[in-house]
């Protein structure tokens, strides 16, 4: 993992990562900061996070597409970084009218991303670490996943002093990251060839004994949309649920961040963990640990919302980057559309959940809504069950 982190290649794709999602992270923020200037409800909220989130995810295929197609597009990700940042900057400049639906056009920019650099970075921690894909890629989510948790607390403080256009700052520090990403993977390496005397080593699943029974890859689209429900929901109503207590915005975008933060660390965990102890056991027990802490942290009080949040935020985000691994190795030839249409359906089921969330919320109390998170996972834990047993991988040391 040490020689994967100092790898150029594969730092420029993750810094490019932290830098996406740290913007992509800002809309939950932004809506509950303009709700009461646009006299939005828990609905309206919910619907612009569906419509957002919609456009950065059903358009993340074709992007994969692209990707596998024509290999000049090492470029995406940086521009992709370079649209987000343009549109965001706008929107918090114009009217704030404008603000929502620039936001949403700038979502074009993480699906760009999300797609193309998901491939690079596993295919690069492929070749470091000898087929360790779901270590390769819990760390490069663990750089996405840092970018949501502190883009909260960052936006929430920033907001707080400065107004929304304080959240230029945040675009303009993102500039260098985009040019550094487009300089290291168009330019300077080849993502093809990492040594002329060493050889790719490459380890997939049998795809068609894997997933013969139609039910089973049933319950594996189930299981993928009712894990990812309770994280997305969260990830959006977290800062509402502590508005609605009187929390100011930098108090509740450090909530968010913890819940964020957690979620990292749970990733990375996660993927470390099931190169051991496999895919389908990580993501059950993972999931049935995060039923309590989710079921409870909406409606506990007092200092103990810490530690439940970040119980709830690492559980469930522990078997991310292996859901996505495992959808690669369905299409070993077409790993950047696999990532993109993973993705995408993970974000999309996720934003509408939230839309679900936010109707449900304006008829009951949103902490009780909320609590239903916890009936998802288990449900999803359940639902693993139904996959096949995969084999351990084989102990395999990387190259010194």
């Amino acid at each position: 993992m040490i020689r994967l982190v100092r790898d150029t290649y594969f730092l420029a794709v993750s810094l490019n990562h932290l830098a996406v999602d740290l913007l992509n992270s800002q809309l939950g923020i932004l809506v509950v900061f303009l709700a009461p200037v646009l006299m939005l409800d828990n609905s309206d909220i919910g619907l612009i996070v569906l419509i957002s989130t919609s456009v950065g995810s059903l358009t993340q295929p074709i992007f994969g597409w692209l990707a596998d197609r024509y290999s000049t597009t090492r470029w995406l990700s940086g521009v992709s970084l370079l649209w987000i940042a343009v549109w965001m900057s706008m929107a918090v400049s114009v009217h704030v009218r404008w603000a929502i639906p620039l936001l949403i056009i700038g979502c074009l920019g993480s699906a760009g991303f999300h797609a193309a650099g998901t491939d690079r970075a596993t295919e690069r921690g492929g070749i470091l670490m000898l087929g360790r894909a779901s270590t390769a890629a819990s760390l490069f989510f663990l750089f996405g996943l840092s970018g949501h948790a502190f883009g909260p607390a960052l936006g929430g403080v920033i907001i707080e002093r400065m107004g929304i256009r304080g959240v230029l700052v945040l675009t303009i520090l993102t500039l260098p990251v985009a040019v550094n990403s487009i300089y290291r993977l168009y330019w300077s390496t080849d993502d093809k060839i990492l040594d002329p005397n060493e050889k790719r080593e490459t380890i997939t699943d049998n795809v068609s004994e894997y997933y013969r029974n139609r039910w089973i890859f049933v319950a594996f689209v189930l299981m993928v949309l009712l894990r990812t429900a309770p994280g997305m929901t969260s990830m959006t109503f977290l800062p509402k649920l502590f508005q609605d207590r009187g929390y100011a915005p930098g108090a509740y975008g450090v909530i968010t961040s913890i819940y964020m933060g957690a979620t990292a660390i749970g990733g990375l965990a996660g993927g470390l963990l099931a190169d051991r102890w496999g895919r389908r056991r990580l993501i059950l027990w993972s999931l049935l640990a995060a039923v309590l802490p989710m079921y409870y942290y909406p409606v506990v009080l007092g200092p103990i919302i810490y530690p439940i949040v970040f119980l709830a935020g690492g559980f469930n985000g522990a078997s991310f980057s292996v859901v996505v691994v495992l959808a690669q190795s369905l299409l070993p030839s077409r790993r950047a559309f696999a990532s993109g249409l993973t993705l995408g359906f993970m974000f999309a089921s996720g934003a509408l959940g939230s839309y679900l969330v936010g109707l449900a919320a304006d008829v009951y109390p949103l902490s009780r809504v909320m609590q239903i998170n916890g009936a998802l996972c288990l449900i999803a834990a359940l639902l693993s069950l139904c996959l096949q047993r995969d084999s351990l991988p084989k102990k395999i040391e990387t190259i010194k």
